[in-house]
């Protein structure tokens, strides 16, 4: 009985520790996909609808695999090209870290300009995120503590994201992005509880270059981007993507640099207007030794644009 105890004891402590629960889920809302820089409108709106055609999107994330009660998040997402400018999009995500779940919806509106040699969008994003506990009557839960009540019952916030995407000379990549920049409850915490968290300013800087070798078919897209989200720990990604015969094989590698260190491997593929994205990635924190990686899947089907009716 006192082993039984004593488990049940431990498993609620690494329960609160996971779950510090809701706290880092938040981050995970925007810039929790590594795959951001193979799609950028995953943390920034002003990529939607950026390549003029409709897009239809399914990622999937599992961090720390085989460590109980792990993040595991999936997001669907549509994206598309209307009147030659504009760019609309919907997503839905599902983010469970332990017993702490995350459900956020969100809608994305872009405006391109079209330059000589460059085109820029500007866009933003509207979103509402329902956040639940679910502890099956557990009787070691203080039922006076005002958060985790809040949380027990769910509660709902919403969120709005500001960015900007570009390409130049159809080489140079570039974006920033204010993920949930934007975040307030829709109804307040009772008592004097206060999330000064709400507050701070997230942000996103992308920049990449894509090179082609030339008579080879061949692409090398060096890219790095400099984030700081909300609840999230400052970090500085690198990222290799190499592409063949139109994107018919992609192997990439990625390194972060800060806090959450890690190294990554990309491989992908392309069948006629479906695209498939595989990673796997390693903590080079002390964390490492208790999980067996991360593992990252993302699908991606393009419909082309209609190409205009020829005048008769």
């Amino acid at each position: 009985m006192k082993n039984n105890t004593q488990k049940y004891i431990l498993a609620y402590a690494l329960f609160m520790l996971l779950s510090c629960a809701y706290n880092k889920m938040y981050a995970q809302e925007a810039g929790y996909f590594n795959h951001q820089f193979l799609q950028p409108v995953l943390i920034n709106p002003g990529a939607t609808g950026f390549d003029g055609d409709h897009q239809f999107l399914a990622a999937y994330k599992h961090n720390y695999s085989d460590f109980e009660g792990a993040p595991r998040t999936f997001t669907a997402l549509y994206h598309g090209s209307f009147a030659e400018k504009v760019g609309l999009g919907a997503q839905l995500m599902t983010d469970q870290v332990g017993v702490a779940r995350l459900f956020h919806g969100q809608l994305n509106y872009a405006y391109r300009f079209l330059l000589d040699n460059a085109k820029i969008s500007v866009g933003l994003s509207t979103g509402i995120q329902n956040f639940k506990v679910n502890l099956d009557d557990n009787p070691l839960v203080d039922p006076e503590d005002v958060l985790l009540k809040e949380a027990l019952d769910g509660y709902l916030l919403f969120d709005g994201s500001f960015g900007a995407y570009g390409e130049f000379a159809e080489k140079f990549i570039f974006g920033i992005s204010f993920p949930n920049i934007v975040k307030q409850r829709i109804q307040e915490i009772n008592g004097d509880v206060v999330i000064d968290d709400l507050k701070s300013f997230p942000y996103a800087v992308h920049v990449g270059y894509r090179h082609e070798v030339k008579n080879y078919n061949f692409f090398i897209e060096p890219s790095i981007t400099v984030k700081d989200l909300r609840y999230s720990p400052f970090l500085v990604d690198l990222n290799l993507k190499l592409s063949f015969l139109e994107e018919q094989l992609v192997g990439g590698l990625g390194y972060s640099i800060g806090d959450n260190s890690r190294v990554a491997l990309l491989l992908g593929t392309r069948l006629d207007n479906l695209r498939f994205f595989y990673s796997y990635d390693v903590s080079l924190g002390d964390f490492q030794q208790h999980n067996n990686g991360s593992h990252e899947l993302t699908l991606v089907f393009k419909l082309p644009a209609k190409a205009p009716m020829a005048e008769e």
